[in-house]
């Protein structure tokens, strides 16, 4: 695929050359109101490795950005009391809590981001209609309840709708009975398609009634069953079904949720994954092996998460560049892309200064040559999302895009 250089993209990597823009999503104070599809520790034997934040924390401190997090464990029903607690802590690093529940109010824990999910068992009801663990509201209503209640207490928060995974409609009881290949396919088709659909009207019934909250949708099951289903069997080998999940809840594994954790990282810091991560042992092997294709995979339907009207549902801020306005007609194009590592840059090249970024916004290579076409070599850099950066020499008219480094 030919990529055209001449155009206004409002890009992550050029954001980030500005000082401040992207403080706050660098920098997360988050709050969850989750259940189990966030974290899963049923008994003193589990540690936080199968729960999200554990990850995340991990994830941020490999790419230098902070990380704190507290929470509340339950139901939607649970916490549109507005009286819950933060009792959701993470020891084993340990990662930094946000919300002293028990000695300070919550407008003083600076939170700026809210996590919020439902239960998984309940989508066959809409979002506007009674709810099945309490016919009194609804899933919107509830929601509606906790978003003004913190937007009173914390203004400006970020808002997060957390799309879980399903439960699974069995024909045996897992465990001891592992699916069927065809129940495994079924799943996974279900938790992409009308499972999914439900969280996106979900997510456009709150747009329509807070629109001002802007709450941003983070498609964590969607994205896991397509892994699954498409990126993974193409693997030379294989993630067993109980390597993934050990119950038909569904819990997951520390695999499981160290994968959720990678969806929910990339949406909040609106950056790819760390690809210098140091991916630890406890994790499937094939993951581990093949980490740097996953996350290539994630991120990439993450920017391709859209509206009808091309923007984004997932981040705050436009990585994409949806709205692309032609500058002028000496255009830089550049190929093949995605690339193995060699790709061609053509055009009137003399005309502009041209930089290599990676997805942080450190220049890699500066290219300065009179020539019309230029071979540029990033084969020894890691797999990843990098940005070709042109600058015109007279105008100083800047243009970025994004490049794909393959394995």
């Amino acid at each position: 695929m030919k990529t055209n250089a001449c155009r206004l993209s409002i890009l992550l990597a050029f954001i980030l050359l500005t000082q401040n823009a992207f403080s706050q999503s660098q920098n997360k104070r988050l709050f969850i109101m989750g259940n189990s599809t966030i974290d899963h520790r049923p008994d003193p034997s589990y540690n936080d490795e199968t729960t999200v934040p554990h990850w995340v924390y991990l994830l941020a401190q490999t790419n230098n950005h902070t990380f704190a997090v507290g929470g509340d464990f339950g139901f939607l029903t649970n916490h549109d009391d507005l009286i819950f607690p933060a009792n959701l802590g993470y020891s084993q690093n340990p990662i930094p809590g946000v919300w002293d529940s028990e000695n300070e109010p919550f407008e003083d824990a600076d939170v700026n981001a809210l996590m919020i999910t439902t239960a998984n068992f309940i989508q066959y009801q809409a979002p506007d209609q009674p709810h099945p663990l309490d016919a009194n509201t609804t899933i919107i209503n509830s929601t509606e309840i906790i978003f003004d209640w913190v937007d009173n207490q914390e203004p400006g928060v970020t808002y997060y709708l957390y799309e879980n995974w399903p439960e699974m409609d069995l024909m045996n009881a897992y465990p001891p009975t592992v699916p069927a290949q065809m129940e495994i396919d079924d799943y996974h088709d279900e938790t992409t398609g009308s499972f999914h659909d439900w969280w996106i009207d979900y997510q456009d019934l709150i747009l329509a009634s807070r629109p001002d909250l802007n709450a941003r949708l983070i498609p964590v099951g969607d994205i896991l069953s397509k892994l699954q289903r498409d990126l993974i069997p193409t693997f030379p080998n294989q993630v067993a079904f109980e390597d993934m999940y050990e119950d038909s809840a569904p819990h997951g594994t520390k695999t499981l949720y160290f994968l959720a954790s990678l969806v929910t990282y990339m949406a909040m810091y609106e950056e790819i994954a760390p690809l210098n991560f140091a991916v630890p042992s406890v994790i499937d092997p094939v993951v581990q092996n093949n980490y740097a294709t996953i996350v290539n995979f994630i991120w990439d339907e993450l920017i391709n998460f859209n509206d009808a009207n091309g923007m984004s549902r997932v981040f705050v801020n436009d990585i994409t560049g949806a709205t692309d306005v032609f500058l002028e007609t000496n255009c830089i194009t550049v190929f093949p892309n995605p690339s193995a590592g060699i790709f061609q840059v053509t055009g009137i090249l003399a005309d502009y200064n041209i930089d290599i970024l990676d997805a942080s916004g450190n220049v890699f290579q500066n290219l300065n040559t009179s020539a019309m076409q230029l071979s540029v070599d990033i084969s020894t850099l890691p797999a990843g999302l990098y940005f070709i950066r042109v600058a015109n020499k007279t105008t100083n008219v800047i243009s970025v895009e994004q490049i794909i480094k393959m394995n």
